[in-house]
């Protein structure tokens, strides 16, 4: 196994992207700047609320994917982590869901599975995010079948967001979305961190030497596990207080302008 100098998460919404701004992939300087990381002796890793199967081309070949908000993790194909809900816990949030039309997605590896309720707002989110629907399928009849290692959801209006961590913030670690309305839901004693922790002991690393950046409240738990936590320009406010640095937005480079701060480019 390589010896890595420490290793570096990164956060793909809103961080290597910037959907608002209309980039959906990273731009080359961020490509670059990976790239003379990874040759500086660092290892890199993607820390992405999205399951792996929708995460499409970025041109960086990442040495390890926290896939699902820390539900899966895989280094070279291999599992790492692949945490799932239960079918009872399944029936339970679908029921749910369905009665206060939420619209819903099953996530895995390597398939996703939506709702048929509240379409619309599904397909905005999808657009808003500009995610290929190559691996996305309509929700089966039999839940049975269903395997997800999360659940993404869409809802109108911040009442549901509020009625839904009333209802479920107990049982699971529920996080919205920055820039839509929409969120994802994981069992409660899994996040990007709990992924990251598995990954350094995978690599026999120590946190000291992390660094990660994010933006939303999904990385919450990530930045403030870290060594370093690096919140983009545009974040929201959950992260003030926790972030080593406020690095430039996603259009202002900065994920070049966090590397070099550290020195590690």
């Amino acid at each position: 196994m390589k010896n890595y100098r420490g290793a570096v998460f990164f956060d793909f919404d809103g961080t290597l992207v910037d959907e608002g701004e209309k980039i959906f992939i990273p731009t080359k300087s961020t490509k670059d700047s990976i790239q003379k990381l990874q040759e500086n002796n660092f290892m890199v890793g993607l820390a992405t609320g999205r399951a792996r199967c929708y995460v499409p081309e970025t041109g960086i070949d990442f040495d390890c994917y926290i896939t699902s908000n820390g539900a899966c993790a895989t280094v070279n194909g291999e599992y790492i982590i692949n945490d799932k809900l239960t079918t009872n816990e399944l029936t339970e949030l679908i029921s749910y869901f369905d009665e206060n039309n939420y619209g819903y997605i099953t996530e895995n590896h390597d398939a996703c599975y939506y709702s048929k309720n509240n379409y619309e707002s599904f397909m905005e989110m999808m657009n808003h995010f500009n995610i290929s629907m190559n691996c996305f399928f309509p929700m089966p009849e039999d839940i049975n079948i269903v395997q997800a290692n999360k659940m993404m959801f869409t809802y109108n209006g911040d009442k549901l967001f509020s009625k839904l961590i009333e209802n479920f913030g107990d049982k699971y670690n529920i996080t919205k979305h920055r820039s839509n309305p929409s969120g994802d839901l994981v069992k409660q004693n899994i996040s990007k961190a709990s992924g990251i922790n598995q990954i350094m002991k995978h690599f026999k690393l120590d946190l000291n030497d992390t660094y990660a950046f994010g933006d939303g409240d999904n990385d919450y738990d990530m930045l403030k596990t870290v060594g370093y936590g690096i919140a983009m320009g545009k974040h929201t406010k959950q992260l003030e207080n926790i972030a080593s640095f406020v690095t430039e937005t996603v259009l202002n480079e900065g994920i070049t302008v966090g590397l070099k701060n550290y020195g590690l480019i």
